[in-house]
């Protein structure tokens, strides 16, 4: 007979996809912050690998990935995508269109989770209209992605982000 299981350790996490007049700065102190303080930011890079934003968000967008200090309840994961899409639409420009796409997640030992408003037959329901998705997974000393896993997280330095991130918490847990 199986026994519940506990909740992971994890850290927060939170993908960026914006327009490229919104300056780094501007991210860093007006977005961020509402998330918690920053462990490891990645440099922008071109979302390349997808129009879908295209329409609503122009061309020319850049992508960004981030990890958060504290530890990551992911009871919040929910809470967390109900603010991202509440700071999405705060900030949005003449037409009510997009400048920012922010979706957050969290990392644990084992795997990439993603908060998404869409659901697919790969995601999970969480609660209030908000799904999980199984980005990454930790097999054989590595990342390595699903089917679905989105382009631009399957790419070498991503993956090596993610992996220094995965470091970090493995770390933190190896001195509790």
């Amino acid at each position: 007979m199986g026994a519940p299981g506990h909740k992971e350790d994890a850290l927060l996490f939170v993908a960026l996809t914006f327009r490229p007049e919104l300056e780094a700065s501007w991210i860093s102190t007006t977005i961020l912050p509402h998330f918690g303080t920053v462990l490891l930011l990645s440099d922008p890079i071109a979302f390349s690998h997808s129009n879908y934003y295209q329409q609503e968000m122009g061309a020319g967008l850049l992508k960004q990935y981030c990890f958060m200090t504290q530890p990551y309840d992911v009871d919040q994961a929910v809470a967390d995508k109900l603010k991202a899409v509440a700071l999405e639409q705060q900030h949005a420009g003449d037409g009510g269109n997009r400048t920012i796409n922010i979706d957050p997640g969290y990392l644990t030992l084992a795997k990439l989770v993603l908060t998404t408003t869409k659901n697919f037959d790969h995601r999970i329901w969480l609660g209030q209209g908000i799904f999980g998705d199984i980005q990454l997974r930790y097999r054989g000393g590595r990342f390595v992605a699903n089917p679905w896993t989105y382009p631009d997280y399957k790419q070498p330095p991503q993956l090596e982000f993610f992996e220094t991130a995965r470091t970090h918490l493995k770390q933190r847990l190896d001195h509790i």
